[in-house]
């Protein structure tokens, strides 16, 4: 049951823009009301949850998908950062990456990735995507409130 009247805030962290946009549509065609903010790099992704500059207006993401290989710094090294900070360490990450090696596998979940998933494959894959997270994250599972 979602525990909020307000809309669903995620922050989405990936260096491709196909990719960004075609997970931004697939909510957008979500049941739930919710918000996609999309960031490009994990310097960003780290400023956009500081709320620094130029995103100090920009609200605490109740859910964040990852990609793994980016500039700056990698989805793991985002991954360790967040899960070991207490500010944010309650934010569910799911990991979202074209990687399938065991050992990227291994890495996300020793950094607590609440859950690894391969990018999908075309537009049907990721709307199939988005309805699994709406269905777990936003109807099921309690998310910490935004205010947080």
């Amino acid at each position: 049951m979602l525990n909020t009247s307000l809309p669903i805030q995620i922050l989405v962290v990936d260096d491709q823009d196909a990719d960004a946009f075609f997970i931004e549509q697939a909510f957008n065609q979500s049941q739930i009301d919710n918000v996609v903010h999309k960031v490009t790099g994990g310097d960003d992704a780290i400023s956009f949850l500081k709320r620094e500059a130029p995103y100090e207006d920009k609200p605490r993401p109740q859910l964040i998908i990852l990609d793994l290989v980016m500039p700056q710094k990698d989805g793991h090294e985002i991954l360790a950062e967040l899960k070991g900070d207490e500010q944010f360490c309650d934010i569910p990450i799911v990991v979202m990456s074209a990687s399938m090696e065991e050992s990227d596998v291994r890495s996300a979940y020793r950094n607590h990735a609440n859950a690894y998933v391969p990018k999908c494959n075309g537009f049907e894959d990721m709307l199939d995507f988005v309805s699994a997270i709406e269905k777990f994250w936003f109807l099921k599972a309690r998310l910490p409130d935004v205010a947080a």
